[in-house]
């Protein structure tokens, strides 16, 4: 690991909210759920701000699909223009960055000025001086085998929380046959503090050496039956173990 800023981080991770859902179809069920992964989605900006995150990543399928009315466009990126910190999204295999993309079409006004948008699918890396970090991720265009989250990943900068986002699959036996894969090797060899995964909708903790990376689980009343999800909270500290915590959304 390079040398550790002299400031801490403090920030929220997020994924997979998949607003905009027609899972359940388009009658009274269906609108049921829709409204409740946006109350999840309006928690989840709540939530940063009540905690005073430094920063709130969107680690892919903010959106459900690439039908997405204006008004649910209008919607989501209305809520993120709430949160009082630095937002850092990446598209996901639900919206992913392709020939019907979401994103494409977007005005530059009508992208929230805390909002830093990847969709270059080579990556990007945003410098935030004053946060001390880096943040780096790549859009993805097509979810298949021959797409790697983490290919690009440059090397860690020396006084900085480097910080980065991925949406896919962690294949521990290095199957690469599935789409989308994240090895191991791919972590441990980022040198990065923490690596942000979206794709698998539970809590997972794969870190590997002295990277800790995190499936955070979707925050969408989906899978669990109090409907409830989960984000995670991340505390990067000078000379301390970085800590993670599991919260609940409701």
């Amino acid at each position: 690991m390079p040398d550790l800023p002299n400031r801490p981080l403090r920030f929220l991770h997020t994924s997979d909210v998949h607003l905009e859902t027609d899972t359940f179809g388009a009658g009274p069920r269906g609108e049921e759920l829709r409204q409740r992964v946006r109350a999840a989605f309006t928690s989840v900006i709540e939530l940063a701000n009540a905690r005073a995150a430094d920063l709130l990543l969107i680690v892919g399928d903010l959106f459900d699909s690439s039908r997405v009315s204006e008004e649910g466009l209008a919607f989501a990126l209305g809520t993120i223009a709430k949160a009082r910190m630095p937002v850092v999204m990446i598209p996901g295999n639900h919206d992913a960055h392709d020939e019907r993309s979401i994103y494409a079409p977007l005005a530059p006004s009508a992208v929230p000025e805390n909002l830093h948008l990847i969709l270059e699918p080579a990556g990007r890396l945003i410098d935030l001086p004053h946060l001390a970090t880096r943040v780096w991720g790549r859009a993805m265009v097509e979810h298949s085998p021959d797409y790697r989250p983490l290919s690009g990943i440059p090397a860690p900068h020396p006084g900085s929380w480097n910080i980065a986002l991925a949406h896919g699959f962690f294949m521990e036996d290095g199957d690469m046959q599935r789409s989308s894969p994240i090895t191991a090797q791919e972590i441990v060899a980022s040198g990065h503090h923490y690596i942000a995964l979206g794709h698998v909708h539970v809590w997972n903790d794969v870190s590997q050496g002295a990277t800790r990376a995190f499936y955070c689980g979707t925050p969408a009343p989906l899978y669990s039956g109090d409907h409830s999800g989960w984000v995670a909270w991340v505390e990067c500290i000078p000379g301390e173990p970085l800590r993670v915590e599991q919260v609940i959304v409701k």
